[in-house]
């Protein structure tokens, strides 16, 4: 097969091929072959032999430990690669991978792979980068799965007063829905909200009626969610929501929603009596292709401190210019 000037585009540019020179791609990748997918067909499936690294030049591929599997471990796009884990270990295939969209591939065999491996200092160094980023990544899973099993009879992931999740869960589960939204560029946002003046809240009612409009707030979110949104409680005061597929504008919406629902709420003591109306404020942050889950929250605290700082009870939004913020939406 002769590599096409659109095929030698999109391996220029993938990871795998950085720095290669053209004539040994076009040397050494001359006799792969272009496999295409349909949506939902299935490439690699656990426990099989595989002696391919395919890359893929169009369309996403998920990576699933089933094969019927609504929340990808992974999604890959243009110019990533797959299969080089079983490839070059000589082992069995690990996960599932399967066509998230209409898919092309160009397909190269184990040995045009090690061909340019040892021919070029750059394919090398690129594979050893790919491989450690893999295993990290792996070891990252891992470590959650376990953790996540082990939080039912070790650390508790729930909040004992709201019955959401606690913060070590909202990092491990945002962390992972952040970098799959980055990876399948798609919009995600994240709200951080507040109860306004819940210190005089407290002081005027008590811990307890405190500890209910806490209650109030968090079963309100438990109502607010779709069911791909996460939500836990992020601090003592803070609760914290990621919304993924979401735009900045739809976002600030659905926050919008979110107040006007707390603030008329009816806050009731166990013993009947009624408490007055409370109010939240809100920050809101769109994800960036270079955030980590650390930029992002830090954007929606500083929106956070701004809408509190502007008397409480509105929104403000950070912009993805600068960091600057939007007007407080308040109603």
């Amino acid at each position: 097969m002769i590599l096409t000037p659109e095929i030698l585009k999109v391996l220029e540019s993938a990871p795998l091929f950085l720095g290669i020179p053209k004539h040994l791609l076009a040397k050494h990748l001359s006799e792969s072959r272009l496999h295409s997918l349909t949506t939902g067909q299935v490439l690699l499936v656990p426990s099989q032999p595989n002696n391919t690294i395919y890359i893929i030049l169009s369309g996403r591929l998920r990576i699933q430990s089933h094969e019927s599997e609504a929340e990808p471990i992974v999604i890959l796009g243009e110019g990533e690669c797959v299969g080089e884990m079983s490839m070059l270990g000589d082992a069995p295939v690990s996960m599932y991978v399967v066509a998230g969209t209409d898919c092309k591939l160009l397909a190269i065999d184990h040995a045009a792979m090690w061909e340019l491996i040892n021919s070029s200092h750059a394919a090398a160094y690129n594979m050893l980068n790919m491989l450690t980023s893999r295993i990290r990544n792996t070891n990252e899973i891992v470590a959650g799965n376990l953790e996540q099993e082990l939080g039912f009879s070790g650390g508790s992931m729930v909040d004992d007063l709201t019955g959401l999740y606690n913060q070590r869960w909202t990092q491990q589960k945002f962390d992972r829905h952040l970098r799959r939204g980055i990876m399948s560029n798609k919009p995600s946002c994240l709200l951080m909200l507040e109860m306004d003046h819940l210190t005089e809240f407290t002081n005027r009612h008590g811990q307890l009626g405190g500890d209910q409009a806490l209650r109030d707030i968090a079963y309100i979110i438990i109502s607010f969610l779709r069911p791909d949104d996460q939500a836990g409680r992020h601090s003592d005061e803070k609760f914290a929501i990621f919304l993924p597929n979401t735009s900045l504008h739809d976002a600030c919406t659905a926050a919008e929603r979110l107040m006007t629902d707390v603030r008329q709420s009816l806050v009731v003591l166990p013993s009947g009596d009624a408490l007055p109306s409370i109010t939240v404020s809100i920050g809101v942050s769109q994800a960036r292709a270079d955030d980590t889950l650390v930029s992002l929250f830090d954007r929606a605290d500083d929106a956070l401190q701004l809408a509190k700082d502007n008397g409480g009870n509105c929104i403000m939004a950070a912009t993805d210019k600068g960091g600057a913020i939007t007007p407080p939406t308040r109603r």
